[in-house]
C-alpha cells in the first residue's frame, strides 16, 4: 500500500450537510478499496486564486490516507463525475514525507493518550 495526500476543491455554496455527504463519499471510496485513512480536515470555504465554473470562492477539503494504487484511479473518477468537485490532486507521498507523517501522527496520539489521561484526574480532584 501507498501513502497519499488529497486535496479537493467543492463548491463553497453547499451548506454543511452536503459538504460532509461529499466527504462521507469519498471516504466511502477510500475505504470501500481496502484504504484507510490517517488525516481529514475541512480547511474550510477560501477564496480561489482564479474563478472556477464562474465561482469565487471553494470549500478546501484535505485527505491523508493509505491504499492500494487502484483506490488513486477510483478516486479520480469519483472526481471527474461528482458535480461539488470543481479541483482536486492527489499526490502519492515519498518515504521521507512518509516517515514525517508517521512522526506526526504518534506525536497527535501521544498528545490525546495524554489529554484522555488527565481528564479522570481531575475528575478525581473534583469528587474528592
Amino acid at each position: 500500500m501507498n501513502y497519499y495526500e488529497n486535496i479537493v476543491i467543492i463548491d463553497a455554496a453547499l451548506d454543511d450537510e452536503n459538504v460532509d455527504s461529499a466527504i462521507k463519499r469519498i471516504s466511502d471510496t477510500i475505504e470501500g478499496n481496502t484504504g484507510q485513512i490517517l488525516r481529514q480536515e475541512k480547511w474550510g470555504r477560501r477564496k480561489l486564486a482564479y474563478m472556477i465554473n464562474k465561482h469565487e470562492k471553494g470549500f478546501y477539503l484535505f485527505f491523508v490516507f493509505k491504499a492500494p494504487p487502484t483506490t488513486t484511479k477510483l478516486l479520480e473518477g469519483l472526481y471527474k463525475v461528482y458535480d461539488p468537485v470543481f479541483k482536486y490532486q492527489v499526490i502519492k507521498l515519498r518515504k521521507k514525507e512518509i516517515e514525517v507523517l508517521e512522526e506526526s501522527l504518534r506525536a497527535a496520539e501521544a498528545k490525546q493518550k495524554e489529554a484522555v489521561a488527565e481528564v479522570p484526574a481531575e475528575e478525581e480532584k473534583t469528587e474528592g
